[in-house]
């Protein structure tokens, strides 16, 4: 008698039954290889991050270097004073030109001048000083009809009025103005911040205290020299610095953070260091 054959579907019990090595899952060992693989991608993606951010570090503390060498050689060009007014909510900065006193006086905070309206209320009282009878108010100089029209417009006389390139004053003084950069972009710029390079905080002669936030501006003046500044920029944990020095208006980029602002805040001329700036 034939045995029949088994059909091939038919499946033993033996290999119905799960292996003891698929009912006893990972072992320590290959979770602990497994942990190590997350790992090692998690700190491959955080260096990664930290490489892009500080090569935008280096990119925007050179990029602010160049426009505050450029606003010293405008003013100087010119004769005309500038400033690199540095915006640290939006983390943006671009270049004014300022007419009037060149002069800075010392304050807590930076004073903000609308400078278009401020050329409205100016041109406005000119023409108010041309329509009056002889005789009254004239003006022997352009200088003292610019005093004459700032004092009807009720601004200080002799107050500086600043206003980016290109457009109010700024555009009578200098007229038009090449920014010097080697892909023609203009004196306005905006720091990375999507890849995390901001504005920490900044120290200027005019101000009794670093600022952090709102606005704040680094004065050049036509004979070269400049008030003396600290930008500070900072990339995750990297952090770069920009100094400008009062009287040579030199432009100096360090890599790190100053420990003392102070010591370069109030230095002089011969290098000394004062009481109080």
């Amino acid at each position: 008698m034939s045995i029949p054959s088994p059909t091939p579907f038919a499946l033993s019990e033996a290999a119905l039954r799960p292996s003891r090595r698929a009912q006893r899952g990972m072992t320590v060992l290959e979770i602990m290889i497994v942990l190590a693989i997350i790992g090692f991608m998690s700190y491959l993606g955080y260096s990664g991050f930290r490489l892009l951010t500080g090569a935008a570090l280096s990119e925007d503390t050179s990029d602010l270097a160049l426009v505050l060498r450029r606003a010293q050689l405008l003013a100087v060009e010119s004769g005309v004073p500038t400033r690199v007014v540095i915006d640290l909510d939006k983390h943006a900065y671009w270049v004014e030109a300022c007419t009037g006193d060149p002069s800075l006086s010392r304050a807590k905070e930076e004073e903000k001048v609308d400078a278009e309206s401020a050329a409205e209320a100016l041109a406005d009282a000119r023409q108010r000083l041309a329509t009056m009878p002889g005789g009254q108010l004239q003006a022997a100089s352009p200088e003292d009809e610019a005093r004459m029209a700032a004092a009807l417009a009720g601004k200080k006389v002799g107050g500086r009025i600043c206003g980016p390139l290109g457009s109010g004053p700024a555009a009578d003084e200098l007229g038009p103005v090449l920014s010097g950069d080697a892909v023609g972009r203009e004196l306005r710029r905006a720091l990375d911040v999507d890849r995390g390079v901001k504005f920490r905080e900044v120290w200027v002669q005019h101000l009794e205290q670093s600022v952090s936030t709102g606005q704040v501006s680094v004065a050049f003046f036509p004979l070269g020299w400049a008030e003396k500044a600290i930008i500070e920029l900072g990339g995750g944990d990297a952090v770069e610095t920009v100094l400008v020095h009062g009287l040579t208006g030199r432009v100096e980029v360090r890599g790190e953070a100053l420990r003392d602002p102070d010591d370069h805040m109030l230095r002089d001329a011969k290098g000394e260091r004062a009481e109080e700036r």
